[in-house]
C-alpha cells in the first residue's frame, strides 16, 4: 500500500468560496488525470488565514459549507489556522492511497471525529485520524492536549492498537512558544510535551517513537492527527540524524519553563527524526518536522536562507545510504523525496525559502504556510515524505 500527498494552492485576492472551489477544481483535475476518485483520499488538510479564534471559527464554518458531502462525511478533514504563504485565504493538502489492492476502506467515528480503517483480508490495517480536537472551557493547553490524546487513545484501543503503532503524528499547538507566568513559568509547547509523554508512557516503543511535527497554530488550542499501522504486515523503524541530538534526549537547556505536570519534571519531545515504513508493496520514509539544529543548538540565527539550507541538509541526511545502513535498511533503492510541507515564521521570507527549496529539490512539489515554530529563533521548519 502506497501513500502519496499532493497540494493545491488558490490565488490570492479572491473570495474564500472561490478559493476553496479553485482548490477543489484542481483536486478534481488531478484525480481525473491519475485515474483516481474521492475514494482514494484518506485525509485532507485545509490551511486558513485566520489570526484569532473568531476568524478561525468563521472561516472554518464557511469552508465546510463549500465542501462536497462525500468529503464532509467520509474523509477526515483538518482545518488549520496557518495562513497560506502566498497570501491566499486557503490552500489544501491531500493524502491518497494510490494502490489500495484488496484493502477495504471503512469509515468510522469516535467522539464525533471521522477516522478511517484501511484493512485487507489478512487483517493488516492502517488507521488514519485527522484533526482531532476537543474544546475546553478554561482554554488551557494542557487540557486541550489531554482531551485530544484521550480521543486518540480511544481510537487506537478500538482498533486493537496502542500509541506505539503510530508511525506519523502531527501536533498543532496554539501560540506554541508562549510562556504563561503563574506560580511557575509554563510554555505551551512544554505543556504539550508533558501530556504526550504521560500518554506515551502506557506503550512500549520497541521500534522507536513516531515521526512527528510539533508546530504552531493561531487558534484551535491543540489539534492532533496521526497515521498508525498494525504490527502484522508492516515493518517500521525509527531513524535518527547523526548530526542531531535525538529530540527525546534533549537536555534541560532547550526545554522552556519550570512548571511540572502530574508530579513529574519537564519532559522531552517524544518523536523520531523520521520513520521508515514498509510492507509488501512499498517502502516510505515519513520525515518529521525538521529545522536548522545541529546537536541541539540552532544554526543560522537571524538568517532564514542559512536555516533553510541546513534544514534541507538535515532532511537529506535522514535518507542517505549511511544513515539507512545504520538501521539495517541498506538494500534496494534509496528513498527520494516526493513532497514537502514548509512552515515559515515570517511571510516576508516566503520567496527566499521557496527559491532555496526549489533549487535543492528541483521538481519536488510542496505547500508553504506561515506558522510559529517551536523555538523562538527558528525561522523555518520542513517535513517531507520520501519513497523508494
Amino acid at each position: 500500500m502506497n501513500l502519496s500527498v499532493v497540494a493545491f494552492e488558490a490565488k490570492a485576492g479572491d473570495t474564500l468560496k472561490r478559493q476553496v472551489n479553485e482548490c477543489l477544481d484542481q483536486l478534481d483535475n488531478y484525480l481525473s488525470k491519475a485515474s483516481l476518485t474521492l475514494k482514494n483520499i484518506i485525509s485532507v488538510n485545509f490551511f486558513l488565514a485566520a489570526d484569532n479564534s473568531k476568524e478561525y471559527n468563521d472561516l472554518t464554518h464557511k469552508l465546510e459549507l463549500c465542501l462536497p458531502e462525500e468529503i464532509r462525511t467520509n474523509i477526515p478533514v483538518a482545518c488549520l489556522a496557518q495562513a497560506p504563504a502566498n497570501g491566499a485565504f486557503v490552500s489544501a493538502e491531500v493524502y491518497l492511497i494510490t494502490r489500495p489492492g484488496d484493502s477495504e476502506v471503512i469509515v468510522k467515528k469516535m467522539d464525533g471525529h471521522i477516522y478511517l480503517v484501511i484493512q485487507n483480508k489478512k487483517g493488516e490495517k492502517l488507521v488514519i485520524a485527522n484533526g482531532i480536537r476537543k474544546d475546553n472551557h478554561n482554554k488551557s493547553i494542557t487540557d486541550f492536549a489531554e482531551k485530544a490524546f484521550c480521543v486518540m487513545e480511544k481510537i487506537l484501543r478500538a482498533e486493537g492498537l496502542d500509541f506505539s503503532n503510530i508511525f506519523r503524528q502531527w501536533n498543532y499547538i496554539e501560540d506554541i512558544t508562549h510562556v504563561e507566568h503563574d506560580m511557575k513559568s509554563s510554555q505551551h509547547y512544554q505543556q504539550f510535551n508533558n501530556v504526550r509523554s504521560n500518554y506515551y508512557s502506557t506503550s512500549d516503543f520497541t521500534q522507536g517513537y513516531p515521526a512527528a511535527t510539533g508546530i504552531g497554530i493561531k487558534a484551535g488550542g491543540v489539534m492532533v492527527s496521526f497515521f498508525a499501522s498494525s504490527s502484522e504486515g508492516y515493518r517500521t523503524l525509527a531513524i535518527e540524524n547523526p548530526l542531531q541530538t535525538a529530540a527525546f534526549e534533549y537536555t534541560k537547556n532547550v526545554l522552556i519553563g519550570e512548571a511540572e505536570y502530574r508530579g513529574s519534571t519537564k519532559c522531552t519531545p517524544k518523536f523520531a527524526r523520521a520513520k521508515f515504513v514498509a510492507n509488501n508493496e512499498s517502502e516510505q520514509v515519513f520525515i518529521s518536522g525538521t529545522a536548522s539544529i545541529r546537536e541541539e543548538v540552532i544554526v543560522g540565527e537571524n538568517d532564514v536562507a542559512r536555516q533553510t539550507e541546513i534544514t534541507l541538509e538535515n532532511i537529506q541526511k535522514l535518507i542517505c545510504r549511511d544513515t539507512l545502513t545504520s538501521i539495517n535498511k541498506a538494500e534496494g533503492l534509496l528513498p527520494q523525496i516526493g513532497f514537502i510541507r514548509v512552515y515559515i515564521k515570517y511571510a516576508d521570507d516566503y520567496l527566499t525559502v521557496r527559491k532555496i527549496c526549489e533549487q535543492f529539490l528541483p521538481g519536488v512539489p510542496g505547500i508553504y504556510v506561515v506558522s510559529d515554530i517551536c523555538r523562538e529563533k527558528l525561522l523555518v521548519e520542513i517535513e517531507a515524505l520520501a519513497s523508494a
